[in-house]
């Protein structure tokens, strides 16, 4: 059966030529749009006509006199916002991916109407009643399970208020949407603005900086049109999270400064994008809109629809790491001081000596001239998919949103089974970070495969020059293409629960466990080769990699624990409390949990997207509560003999297949016979295993989908 037979209204037709609303109205399988024929504009005449035919098709919903029942009425709302939902990934992927003035006022305006639209369905009294007196009985169980957990949706969005909080929830959603808009517009212009030029006369240096380095911020400055006195000199532009990769080869101790003080005063330097004012009113709605939902806090609201059930979990989770990882910290610092005794020990110079350490203790030499990307990404990253779940990958010739996305399509055999659209190069029209998405969310009902996209920031070299990536960078690779993967193997009915439609706390969880082939010996020596020579790395160097990656993860959890406990913190707020100063609120929770002052969060407040714009609120614990999943199943596969395809085709059908078609607690006691706990974490990360396990086994009651991961 078609989305079509589903809908019961009728779809508007457009009066003039609109390429995005063909493409999600009378959607063509594993198709991707006319990119080069959409605008903003037309974004928002389709969105126009979305919203139309929901409003139009709830109304027949409810003038249908027949006895309510599942293909009426739960189906019947699916088919009703179908074609919303399908136009949300690509507004997002412009807001994102293709940015201008343009695109600013639709997502501004989009995310407006995109919130009441869901406000409409979701508090409409008469629409839920029908929907609360269907009955289950004589349904499959992917049926019923997809029927509850739209009443769950409803429930979690108000339904059961009475009308006036009703209206009251109406107006603090439609608030907080705004806020979480701006806030993201805000950041992008300060990282932008923020970027560090170093004209040719400067007193900053550059040394340390390699030939591929020193060209790409070269280019990034005459792309500007920087120049004095004839010379371009250099433009450092940021990436998303506070500790910036290129401050690790700075030799100067006050370039490296200037880097880090550009970074960590984003979005509070009083300027017209400051986001401070935004933090505090949108932590106070949100407090107060759990307050409305009959919730302590907000991060007691979200966390009820995730795996970790409720906040004191997901709060303990984090602290129970926090010693370990501040004595494994303790002794990295003691190391860096005995061994090099600098002058200064500050938060901009501890990636630098980490690094330095690793290369002078190690020998890691340029290992980024092992790890050219496209040799990463198909000769690694798709070698390993097609050897454990004997999937096939061809890169074709489509156009997508930019000249330097690159498409690939998947293939079971000879069944087509994806698209895959690659967006590799950092550019100032992208927001920083990586992430996936889904174009076009697969179910058996649409009879739609998925369409995803993989978004990297990776510094673009200069014309000729190989892209190489820092071994940061390659993991990110392969944890990116986990969540594609996830996308990729969804064999879910229904569009709304696959692939990685899940909780946010378990939807890391495969992108997590695919970083564990990056350094895997059964495949890295299939792309690791030398840049220039061809000759493949040599194992003396894999192992001094592999010994390298321990030393550090102190310093890299306690900035991820950080960013962490922040979020958990400001949605711990209770209703009616509101932050008058957001650096104090910040500096006061870091302090008042023993961390180090010397170690700043991963994303420090003013520019924490993942919490205030990009739908991790009261959620970045979730790559932790992930994670210690990733790392027990990590442990089961190299069990099973690693690249074992036995083994990944029960894993792909079992795990990943499902989606939130199924509950994924269940799904992981089924198929491994038990929850993981803290022990396999704490290994993955070379921590002290001193820890008491942590118990996981929680049950969901909703998810919501991913709009990326970073």
């Amino acid at each position: 059966m078609g989305s079509e037979d589903l809908h019961p209204g009728h779809v508007p037709e457009a009066e003039s030529p609109n390429y995005l609303w063909d493409f999600v109205s009378q959607p063509e399988p594993l198709t991707l749009p006319a990119f080069d024929r959409i605008t903003p504009e037309l974004i928002m005449d389709a969105l126009a006509r979305a919203v139309a035919f929901q409003e139009q098709s709830i109304a027949a919903i409810l003038d249908n006199p027949e006895p309510t029942d599942f293909n009426n009425t739960t189906l019947a709302i699916d088919a009703a916002r179908s074609l919303v939902f399908r136009l949300q990934p690509f507004i997002r992927l412009y807001e994102s991916s293709l940015w201008s003035d343009a695109v600013e006022a639709m997502a501004t305006e989009s995310a407006a109407i995109l919130t009441r639209a869901e406000l409409d369905v979701f508090l409409n009294a008469e629409l839920f009643a029908r929907l609360e007196s269907v009955s289950t009985a004589a349904l499959n169980p992917e049926d019923a399970r997809h029927h509850d957990l739209m009443v769950a949706d409803f429930a979690h969005a108000g339904a059961r208020l009475t009308e006036d909080n009703q209206e009251r929830v109406a107006a603090f959603a439609e608030e907080i949407s705004a806020l979480e808009t701006e806030f993201g517009q805000f950041v992008l212009a300060e990282t932008q603005e923020s970027a560090v030029h170093i004209p040719h006369d400067s007193e900053l240096s550059l040394a340390g900086l390699s030939d591929a380095q020193l060209s790409t911020v070269t280019s990034h400055a005459a792309q500007r049109g920087l120049t004095k006195d004839g010379h371009t000199g250099a433009l450092i532009t940021l990436e998303s999270t506070t500790q910036q990769p290129i401050t690790s080869d700075l030799d100067d101790p006050e370039t490296r400064t200037a880097v880090f003080h550009a970074s960590t005063n984003r979005g509070a330097r009083g300027t017209e994008t400051d986001t401070r004012w935004i933090v505090s009113d949108l932590t106070a709605l949100r407090a107060g809109l759990a307050g409305l939902m009959g919730y302590k806090s907000y991060k007691d609201y979200v966390i009820s629809q995730q795996d970790a059930g409720n906040g004191e979990n997901a709060t303990a989770l984090v602290v129970d790491l926090l010693e370990p990882a501040l004595a494994q910290l303790e002794s990295e610092l003691d190391t860096i001081r005995t061994t090099y005794q600098p002058k200064r020990l500050e938060a901009e110079d501890i990636a630098y000596y980490l690094k330095r350490y690793k290369q002078d203790t190690y020998q890691l030499g340029s290992v980024a001239e092992y790890f050219d990307l496209w040799n990463v990404f198909n000769d690694g990253v798709l070698f390993a998919a097609t050897q454990l779940y004997g999937v096939r990958f061809e890169r074709t010739d489509e156009v997508a949103w930019h000249p330097e996305v690159v498409v690939y399509r998947a293939f079971d055999g000879d069944r087509p089974l994806g698209v895959i659209c690659v967006d590799p190069f950092a550019r100032e029209s992208k927001r920083g970070g990586a992430w996936m998405d889904q174009l076009v969310s697969p179910g058996r009902v649409s009879g739609l495969g998925p369409v995803i996209s993989l978004t990297m920031n990776i510094p673009k070299p200069a014309d000729g020059e190989p892209a190489l990536l820092s071994l940061d960078n390659v993991r990110t690779l392969f944890h990116e293409f986990g969540h594609v993967l996830h996308g990729l193997f969804a064999n879910s009915t229904y569009e709304t629960r696959s692939g990685t439609s899940v909780p946010r706390d378990y939807v890391e969880f495969p992108s997590q466990l695919n970083e564990m082939w990056a350094l895997h010996p059964q495949v890295l020596p299939h792309y690791a080769v030398h840049v220039h020579t061809g000759e493949p790395i040599p194992d003396e160097l894999v192992e001094r990699i592999k010994k390298s990656q321990a030393f550090g993860q102190g310093f890299a959890t306690v900035e991820y624990l950080a960013a962490a406990l922040l979020d958990l913190s400001w949605h711990s707020l209770e209703p009616g409390e509101q932050v008058e100063s957001v650096l104090d609120f910040e500096r006061d929770v870091l302090s008042g949990t023993g961390f180090n002052p010397l170690v700043p969060p991963r994303y420090r407040t003013p520019y924490f997207q993942h919490t205030f714009a990009l739908g991790y609120s009261a959620g970045y614990y979730s790559y932790l509560w992930s994670e210690k999943l990733a790392a027990y199943v990590t442990e089961w596969f190299n069990s099973q003999g690693g690249l074992n395809p036995e083994a990944g085709d029960a894993f792909r059908t079992a795990v990943l297949a499902p989606g939130y078609s199924a509950d994924p607690g269940e799904t992981i006691m089924d198929f491994f016979g038990e929850q993981p706990g803290v022990g396999p974490l704490l290994r993955r990360r070379g921590l002290p295993d001193t820890q008491p396990e942590v118990d996981g086994s929680t049950s969901q009651v909703d998810g919501s989908s991913v709009e990326g991961s970073d």
